[in-house]
């Protein structure tokens, strides 16, 4: 029976867990391509606030005298650099936005975990079903073959063995489709991390404590040093100086050599200075609204996906045990039957059916509860291995 063997073989040569998975996460494209991005923002901010340029310059020109002065040629050259009168808050304000890119950084990060959680656990439940059903081959290959030695020995007419090879077809393409099905949960997986295939599936079962708990999501972080970038931006926009520039010149000129010495203020006022200030606080208050609405959405939503959980596990704990203490003994009983030639070959494969769409339906039972708290996790860039038991 290859069937058998092909189920079985994949919970062999597993060797690699989730665990490893997630170690490699940092070490992908998806990730460094983000990572990359979020570095090149912080050294354009970078840019944004320094203003420690130097400057030097040149000039020269023809001087024509009036009533019998010299005429000739002169020339100049400036040196000048411009120092920054606020260096200690840019500073802060640079490191504030570097811790920022590295919590925009987790965000990724546990966004590509969510996506191995999610296709590793659909890949483990496929495994489960894919296992149930071989079980039932076993049953169904069982029945065929009496069925097979029946028309034989003339007990049966033809069509009850084509009955029972139909049967045993059905649940071989069902089996076939969920091979496929896994075949392609392991493709995401690789899609995300370079792995050799070689994985072994284990129960992933969150902590509901704490995957309810808004400090384990890493816009959590995020939208706090967003409030904290902001009223150091704040800050910066109110001082009234913000730059000196302090230089040097020479100039050649016909009758003499001069030596200058140059300091330069610019002055933070009027009109575009109020305009900055205006933008930096309403940006302040922005991130503070943000960070309220998502502590509100947040608990609104753990509440809605905590009820679609409790409806879940109920209905599969039932459906497991019904399935465990139920299914196996109508089909032992209705085999027993048929044999006793007290039931019909009908009757005996509605029963193994029965069995047979339990599994299914708790297989897509168990997808959607899974997906449902991937999407969850996804929304709000949980880790999952921090809210693993």
């Amino acid at each position: 029976m290859p069937y058998i063997l092909m189920i079985l073989l994949p919970l062999w040569v597993m060797a690699e867990d989730i665990n490893v998975l997630y170690e490699r996460v940092t070490q992908s494209d998806l990730y460094k391509s983000s990572s990359q991005s979020l570095n090149a923002t912080v050294e354009a901010k970078k840019a944004s606030l320094y203003s420690d340029g130097w400057n030097i310059g040149a000039d020269i020109g023809q001087s024509e005298g009036r009533e019998g002065a010299d005429s000739g040629m002169e020339f100049g050259l400036s040196l000048s650099k411009d120092f920054n009168l606020n260096a200690t808050a840019i500073e802060h304000l640079i490191n504030t936005t570097q811790a920022y890119a590295e919590h925009k950084k987790k965000i990724e990060e546990n966004r590509l975990k969510v996506k191995l959680w999610q296709r590793y656990g659909n890949y483990c439940i496929t495994l489960q079903a894919i296992e149930a059903k071989g079980e039932l081959g076993v049953v169904y290959d069982t029945i065929r073959d009496y069925v097979d030695k029946g028309v034989e020995y003339g007990e049966f007419d033809v069509s009850k063995s084509i009955m029972a090879l139909l049967a045993l077809e059905n649940l071989n393409l069902q089996i076939s489709k969920l091979e496929n099905s896994a075949q392609h949960y392991e493709a995401g997986i690789r899609a995300i991390v370079p792995f050799d295939g070689q994985f072994v599936c284990r129960k992933l079962r969150p902590d509901i404590t704490r995957l309810f708990d808004s400090q384990y999501s890493a816009f959590t972080p995020v939208l706090q040093k967003q409030i904290e970038i902001n009223k150091e931006t704040l800050a910066l926009a109110s001082k009234k100086l913000s730059t000196i520039n302090i230089g040097t010149s020479y100039a050649n000129e016909l009758d003499a050599d001069k030596y200058m010495f140059n300091v330069s203020i610019p002055l933070a006022l009027g009109n575009k200075q109020q305009a900055s200030r205006a933008s930096a606080l309403h940006a302040l208050q922005a991130s503070n609204y943000e960070l309220e609405g998502f502590k509100n959405r947040y608990a609104h939503e753990s509440a809605a996906i905590e009820s679609r959980l409790r409806i879940y596990n109920k209905y599969l704990n039932t459906s497991d045990r019904l399935i465990r203490e139920s299914s196996n003994k109508l089909i032992e009983q209705s085999n027993m039957r048929f044999r006793a030639g007290e039931e019909s070959l009908i009757a005996m494969l509605k029963a193994t059916e029965t069995k047979l769409q339990m599994i299914e339906t708790i297989l897509e039972l168990k997808i959607d509860r899974h997906n449902a708290v991937a999407q969850y996790m996804y929304d709000y860039a949980i880790d999952p291995k921090g809210v693993s038991k």
